[in-house]
């Protein structure tokens, strides 16, 4: 009982400095591309840059906000240069949003560097570490995602 009490203590542990790590990341991404960019406001920034153009509503499916916080954080975007807006061609009713290239060209270079930060805090670990690593943590964080959800 103890030593399991001790493991989800360092889980818990764990958890709280990659939190520390994560507001700083997304901290320090929204301040390079814009002065007072809000770090929720860059979140559609980053589901766009991985799953592509979309919906406004597929949009706040993926990032788990109502359309109205959606279409806020969308506008300041627009406003900065960063996303564009155009009608659905198969329902001119509905809007389908997309970086602009400017935006793009900098996530691009974000996520290298930021490859280069993992590829040193993996520096020492084994080949068979880093893969277990990686298998657990997108498991941890999906059923944490599901668990920390209520």
């Amino acid at each position: 009982m103890a030593q399991r009490q001790r493991l989800e203590d360092r889980v818990i542990e764990a958890i709280t400095l990659l939190t520390r790590a994560s507001n700083t990341y997304f901290e320090d991404l929204a301040a390079s591309f814009s002065e007072h960019l809000g770090r929720g406001t860059i979140q559609p920034l980053m589901v766009l840059h991985r799953d592509g153009p979309q919906r406004v509503s597929a949009l706040a499916v993926s990032l788990g906000l109502d359309r109205t916080t959606v279409t806020r954080h969308l506008d300041e975007l627009a406003q900065r240069g960063l996303i564009d807006r155009q009608p659905d061609e198969r329902d001119r009713r509905a809007l389908v949003v997309s970086l602009t290239p400017m935006a793009a060209d900098h996530l691009n270079a974000m996520r290298t560097k930021n490859r280069q930060r993992i590829r040193r805090v993996f520096a020492d670990w084994t080949p068979q570490e880093r893969e277990m690593f990686g298998e657990m943590l997108i498991r941890f964080a999906r059923r944490g995602a599901e668990e920390f959800r209520d």
